[in-house]
């Protein structure tokens, strides 16, 4: 069985043995060794060169290393007719909820104005609300956002999720659709968007959203770049509505060196490490689909592309 193999920070070896624990004979093929593309029935990658996989006749599934798709559905000559199964894994999703609760309290308890503080050699300290009285709006309720939802609970924030459709989580107020997104705004003191990217969500944090949030609220975005305005979320911060946001995500990625944001004394910029996939984990969970489609089975979770995730 030949499988199409593209991840660049990847070690072949860690997944040829992955392969072998679970019986599986696999050859494991890259782009520079293709073989008979004729021959390969599955691809594992991560931001593969555009139109590669569309040459592969008898591929049955694409498997993402990431819990985001948009590396395969941006390739204009993708083959969208192959199911693509998105990673879902239990250490992206810890990973993930650590670097939300990070920043929730480094907000929270103001740390972002130490940091100023300590250059201007300045002794100043700030008394913070109680845990209880920070209200955290998530937006995006799939795995990874209730698990943030849950653990932020336990620490005691207020917290509001937001999904398109009705989800429930014990302890968390849960909103939905476009009749309660305002709702959701009006009580965002700190906002988190795991939104995946779609047609409707690009663009969805603008002038007019963050309007709609309280003065000085702040914005942690760790989903896609393009579901900010860029340009109306740096007029935000000048202005004080926003008063700090925390972003791993951008358009452009790595993020150009001219880009103002690497400047904005407001803005924390991180290089899309908030949950890198592990290597290793990220391994058993597609061996394990793929053994189970190898006994007749059908891989999970299989993306919607309508919906876009």
């Amino acid at each position: 069985m030949a499988i199409f193999f593209h991840w660049d920070e990847a070690s072949t070896e860690l997944w040829q043995a992955a392969f072998k624990e679970a019986g599986i004979e696999a050859d494991l093929r890259s782009a520079d060794n293709l073989g008979n593309v004729e021959d390969i029935e599955y691809a594992i990658v991560w931001a593969a060169p555009h139109g590669l996989m569309g040459t592969f006749p008898n591929l049955k599934y694409i498997f993402s290393v990431g819990a985001g798709v948009t590396h395969i559905t941006a390739d204009p000559d993708a083959p969208l007719h192959v199911p693509i199964v998105r990673l879902q894994d239990d250490m992206l999703v810890l990973d993930m909820s650590c670097h939300i609760i990070h920043w929730v309290l480094h907000f929270h308890r103001y740390y972002y104005r130490y940091r100023q503080y300590e250059a201007d050699k300045t002794w100043l300290r700030h008394r913070y609300p109680d845990n209880s009285d920070k209200r955290v709006a998530i937006m995006g309720l799939g795995q990874t956002g209730q698990d943030a939802c849950r653990r932020l609970h336990d620490l005691g924030f207020d917290v509001t999720g937001w999904a398109r459709s009705p989800k429930e989580i014990p302890g968390v107020r849960c909103l939905h659709g476009e009749d309660q997104f305002a709702e959701l705004l009006a009580g965002a003191d700190i906002l988190v968007n795991l939104l995946p990217l779609t047609p409707q969500t690009e663009n969805i944090l603008n002038a007019q959203t963050l309007a709609q949030m309280p003065d000085g609220a702040f914005v942690i975005n760790c989903s896609r770049g393009a579901s900010i305005n860029d340009a109306d979320l740096l007029a935000a911060l000048d202005s004080g509505k926003i008063e700090a946001a925390a972003l791993d995500v951008f358009r452009t990625e790595p993020l150009p060196q001219d880009d103002p944001y690497w400047e904005h004394p407001n803005v924390f910029v991180t290089p899309h490490a908030a949950a890198p996939s592990n290597e290793r984990s990220a391994a058993g969970f597609i061996v394990g689909n793929i053994k189970k489609c190898l006994d007749g089975g059908v891989p999970a979770p299989i993306v919607d592309l309508d919906r876009g995730y």
